[in-house]
């Protein structure tokens, strides 16, 4: 190969060689581009990503943020829930399912908690029928001057003739005179030219306490139905109370002796309103008597009673001071029975707490508080209730020793599962502290709660009392509230006489009179009677 061929070809070497160099500077530069914007497309991810990491943490933290707020939202949510049950059960409660008294119901429509019998509704098979028939003994009323026979002849003259009969009352008023020797002295109630007998002042009574009359409308009555010819005013109507009361201590302490003397006695109390009160300082001091301005007082109405007395008395205060004051329970040595009252435990001997009381308290624990613990409880207590009633209605007066060691082991069984349905709950959950409340109740009374049983001579309800107290609630229906504490003090002593004169069968018109005429009522009755 010539020299020249070989210049030639290193030239076209070189050229292509250059060529190459180019190509290869271009793809260079054009891969640097590249790189570069991928680089610049990169940076603004890594940006990207970095605002989307910090947008995750913040989110994240609002999510644990709603999440601890959820938590708490739902603990208040319960606690919510839980107080609102509470508050339910406390507003739904009422005299079927609690021991609040029937007054306290209100306008509410309470369902009926007697135990459906088995027996069908009305008149039973068997049950003798009843219509209006002469009085057995109306010759002897006649006699007496009680009743007054008269004849209206249809017959025109016939000889034979059918009888029928009318019973009807007529009003008359009696003006009696009394003659005194002139100049010498008047008895005593006889200084004015005319008063009131003792036969209106006894209906006045009697109308107002035991027919629950207001003083007024009382008033009104009598001017009406005497024509005019007796119109007492309100003050006299009241003075008649005021001076029956001042004649009964004698009644009031026998009716005092029987209560003391009997080996059961109930006490229950209420309160009643008053526009005075008597505020007590310390012993021995006389008691400042207040009156309430634009309203009244609260005061307490207590009753001492068994099947043949009743002995009302006031206190300002429904308190243990009160009782003592009363000086009948410390004086006490029998069995007492009540509604669970703690200071009525101080007195007596032994204690039949009411075990309706108990049966009301258990089924609004059930109702109200979801406890079926105390269903099954309530269930036993009735049980024990209806096996006494079937005994002695068969003539049984004490019950069988094995069954009342069944029944006491049952008792005590039952106070188990009860602890046990307690520990299973929260002390925030509905009926936490009821059912606490009422376990102790029943473990720290068993014997109060069973002595019915273990001595049939005992009360299984405090029944007696809670009815000697319902006129004094419709007294205050009636009247609103008592003007004075003279007044509540003479309702309280008239009231003793008349419902102790309705226990013992007594005609309350003639029980009144012989009051205001000096004659003894009570007194000369047995003290165990």
């Amino acid at each position: 190969m010539t020299k020249a061929s070989l210049e030639k070809q290193n030239r076209d070497l070189r050229i292509k060689f250059d060529n190459l160099t180019i190509k290869s500077e271009i793809k260079e530069i054009a891969l640097r581009d590249d790189i570069g914007a991928l680089e610049r497309s990169l940076s603004g991810k890594d940006k990207a990503i970095g605002m989307l990491q910090k947008e995750i943490a913040s989110l994240t933290l609002l999510i644990e943020k709603l999440q601890i707020e959820n938590k708490e939202l739902k603990q208040e949510l319960e606690k919510t829930r839980k107080e609102v049950q509470r508050l339910t059960s406390i507003i739904s409660k009422n005299s079927s399912n609690s021991s609040k008294p029937p007054s306290t119901d209100g306008y509410h429509k309470i369902p009926n908690s007697r135990e459906k019998s088995q027996r069908p509704s009305g008149g039973q098979k068997g049950h003798p029928g009843r219509r209006l028939q002469l009085p057995e003994n109306l010759d002897d009323l006649v006699e007496m001057g009680l009743a007054e026979k008269r004849i209206v002849d249809h017959t025109d003259g016939s000889e034979e003739y059918t009888s029928r009969w009318t019973l009807d009352l007529e009003v008359k008023t009696i003006v009696t005179e009394h003659r005194f020797p002139k100049g010498e002295a008047l008895p005593n109630g006889m200084e004015n030219e005319v008063i009131y007998g003792d036969n209106i002042k006894a209906i006045t009574v009697l109308l107002s306490t035991e027919g629950i009359i207001a003083q007024e409308r009382l008033a009104a009555f009598l001017k009406e139905l005497t024509g005019g010819v007796l119109s007492p005013s309100d003050a006299t109507v009241e003075n008649f109370l005021t001076l029956f009361a001042r004649k009964l201590p004698n009644e009031l302490e026998a009716i005092e002796n029987n209560l003391l003397n009997n080996s059961v006695m109930g006490v229950d109390d209420t309160p009643l309103n008053c526009t005075e009160k008597p505020e007590y300082g310390q012993p021995g001091e006389t008691p400042v008597l207040k009156t309430a301005e634009k309203t009244s007082f609260s005061v307490t109405l207590r009753n001492y009673s068994n099947e043949r007395s009743t002995l009302y008395t006031v206190n300002p205060q429904k308190d243990k001071a009160g009782v003592d004051r009363d000086g009948i329970l410390p004086r006490y040595t029998g069995t007492l029975s009540h509604d669970h009252e703690s200071k009525f435990y101080n007195y007596g001997i032994a204690h039949a707490t009411c075990g309706e009381h108990l049966s009301r308290d258990l089924q609004g624990l059930y109702e109200l508080e979801k406890c079926p613990w105390a269903n099954q409880m309530r269930s036993f207590v009735l049980g024990m209730n209806d096996h006494k009633k079937t005994d002695l209605k068969n003539g049984i007066t004490a019950c069988n020793p094995d069954v009342l060691s069944e029944y006491e082991k049952q008792y005590d069984a039952l106070l188990v599962e009860g602890w046990l349905a307690h520990s299973k709950l929260n002390d925030h959950d509905l009926g936490y502290n009821e059912l606490r409340a009422m376990l102790n109740r029943l473990q720290n009374y068993k014997d109060c709660y069973l002595l019915f049983m273990r001595d049939y001579s005992k009360p299984f309800t405090n029944n007696l009392s809670e009815r000697d107290l319902r006129s004094s609630k419709t007294k205050q229906k009636v009247s609103g509230c008592f003007r004075s504490w003279k007044g509540v003090k003479n309702y309280a002593a008239n009231s003793s006489f008349i419902s102790t004169a309705k226990k013992r069968g007594l005609n309350l018109l003639d029980s009144i009179t012989s009051v205001f005429k000096g004659i003894p009522v009570f007194s000369d009755c047995p003290v165990g009677m």
